[in-house]
């Protein structure tokens, strides 16, 4: 399969960057995350949990879309997703399958270090990107949280997503 970054169309006279139908923008973590700064804890927890849902029902499309360019095969979508997020800059991913749950290690998060210190985690886009690769994985309902976030002092920044009906995410 041809990596995201090699299928990305950069058309300067529309002023547009686009994988076939599927429209994507340039952004620096920092401005982004720092209108996050700017809000009120309270609001900001809304917002958070937002950008989750939002990515995962808008990012669904663009999982789908890898998993047809495999042929429909879920074995190879989890390195197909990984190199995805590497070439959007969202950091370097490593996945955790197990039974009806999906682990994920994201190493350098543009959001935790666009955010800076946090006493929460606040890579809400990774939580809603891994829910709708959970959810097309496993053709279920899933929950999906951070568990760690670099911005919070940790190392890396860990996620689960379970299928609803197993031990669900705190």
């Amino acid at each position: 399969m041809t990596r995201l970054a090699q299928r990305l169309a950069f058309d300067a006279q529309r002023g547009e960057i686009r994988d076939q139908t599927r429209r994507y923008l340039m952004l620096r973590p920092d401005v982004l995350m720092g209108m996050l700064l700017r809000l009120d804890p309270p609001a900001r927890q809304a917002a958070l949990g937002a950008f989750a849902a939002s990515v995962a029902q808008h990012g669904r499309a663009s999982v789908l879309a890898y998993l047809d360019r495999l042929g429909g095969d879920r074995g190879r979508l989890l390195d197909a997703m990984q190199d995805a997020a590497a070439d959007l800059g969202w950091g370097q991913w490593r996945f955790d399958p197990a039974e009806r749950a999906l682990g994920l290690t994201v190493e350098n998060s543009p959001f935790a270090c666009g955010f800076g210190s946090s006493q929460h985690p606040v890579c809400a886009p990774i939580v809603g990107m891994l829910q709708a690769v959970a959810e097309i994985l496993f053709e279920a309902d899933v929950a999906s949280v951070e568990r760690t976030c670099a911005a919070a002092g940790a190392g890396l920044c860990v996620f689960e997503a379970a299928v609803h009906g197993r031990e669900t995410p705190r």
